[in-house]
């Protein structure tokens, strides 16, 4: 009975299905979820959006800064304060626009695959809901659904453009990008994304793994060396001062003395050098892990098995990931990739996944693919 229905209906009825069911939780949960707010919505969206508003129904377009990292989130902010003045209200819509913005960011990638098996959609939202840090950003009123809704369209196009020659999709792509840049700081990686996507894989296909792999080496050979000699030539900015504080994530500091002090190393240039090596380095495991020290025991004893198993899966089935998905996956690489890059450079969120949400998203599908493929095997062998 459970497999006809699921065999009978298109995949979009399994997304509305999806999304009435998370709504009627959301509503019954509502006085918990309702009122969940953010100190980036308090200090920037709230009263930047506010001031924007006034400005554009003043029509002072002199005034606003569009390029701002966080036009977009404040936009949407500003506009829904103007329509709804009671604050529960306004709570609740913006809730409401995240949820269905998350549910088309998954109908987005699910479109970049080109198959329309539901077994997959339902593996996929078992594994996303079941790590409740992957969905409760949705009720903080933050930027980052706003972002992967975005990002999913970027993916969509790119992937169609790239694979059916398709230059206005290709071209719709590199204008979200661009939507992206006023989204969130995180869309500066969205540019690097789609022109080594366009140059890797129309041009490089064969070595694009090799040319991914030697990147990521000289990233991690040659960059803490440059943050280094910046900081001897006294050249100041924003990735020397991360360096610098000893910044892991936005609280989870590691300084220079701790690093002294565990290893038993003299003040000099070189363990001062080692040192650079070590913060990319755990901020690189960090990103991998997703485990933080500032997380609760209960908390990291479950991320364990939660990571292992998505890794394992991707493990065990690659090669027919690569054969049949090879554009989705290697898209999927390329942006974990810079995403990586990005947090290794600066710092991870110190929130559960808030900063992955973007990339972790296609990842969780390709993991979906895998179990549904282990399934398969497992019930062809019984029958």
């Amino acid at each position: 009975m459970i497999k006809k229905i699921v065999e009978k209906y298109k995949l979009n009825t399994f997304i509305i299905i999806s999304v009435s069911i998370f709504i009627s939780f959301y509503l019954f949960n509502i006085d918990i979820f309702d009122d969940l707010t953010s100190t980036d919505f308090r200090q920037r969206y709230k009263p930047n959006g506010i001031i924007i508003i006034n400005q554009i129904i003043s029509l002072d377009f002199k005034d606003i800064n569009f390029f701002n990292f966080y036009f977009i989130p404040e936009l949407i902010t500003g506009i829904l304060l103007k329509i709804f003045s009671n604050y529960r209200s306004f709570y609740i819509a913006n809730d409401l626009i995240n949820v269905i913005l998350l549910f088309l960011s998954f109908k987005f990638f699910f479109k970049s695959l080109n198959t329309t098996n539901n077994y997959i959609f339902i593996i996929f939202l078992v594994i996303f809901f079941l790590y409740i840090p992957n969905w409760i950003w949705a009720f903080w009123k933050l930027a980052d659904i706003y972002f992967l809704f975005i990002f999913s369209m970027i993916f969509y196009f790119l992937s169609v453009g790239i694979d059916q020659n398709k230059l206005n999709y290709i071209l719709l792509s590199s204008f979200l990008c661009c939507l992206s840049l006023i989204t969130k700081p995180q869309g500066l990686i969205t540019i690097p994304f789609f022109l080594f996507s366009i140059i890797l894989l129309k041009h490089y296909k064969k070595n694009f793994f090799l040319i991914i792999l030697i990147l990521f080496l000289l990233y991690l050979s040659f960059f803490p060396l440059i943050v280094f000699v910046m900081t001897k030539m006294n050249y100041e900015n924003y990735i020397t001062k991360v360096f610098a504080d000893g910044r892991i994530s936005y609280n989870i500091l590691y300084s220079y003395n701790i690093f002294i002090e565990k290893f038993n190393f003299s003040k000099n240039s070189i363990s001062e050098l080692f040192y650079f090596y070590f913060l990319v380095i755990k901020k690189l495991i960090f990103q991998l892990t997703f485990i933080r020290e500032t997380y609760s025991y209960r908390h990291n004893v479950f991320l364990i098995p939660y990571v292992v198993l998505i890794y394992f899966m991707l493990v065990i089935n690659l090669d027919y990931l690569l054969k049949k998905y090879n554009l989705f996956f290697k898209l999927t690489t390329l942006i974990t990739f810079f995403s990586v890059l990005l947090y290794c450079t600066t710092f991870t969120g110190s929130e559960p996944n808030r900063f992955q949400l973007f990339h972790l998203v296609p990842l969780y599908i390709l993991v979906s693919i895998s179990f549904h493929r282990l399934f398969k095997k497992y019930n062809d062998i019984l029958n």
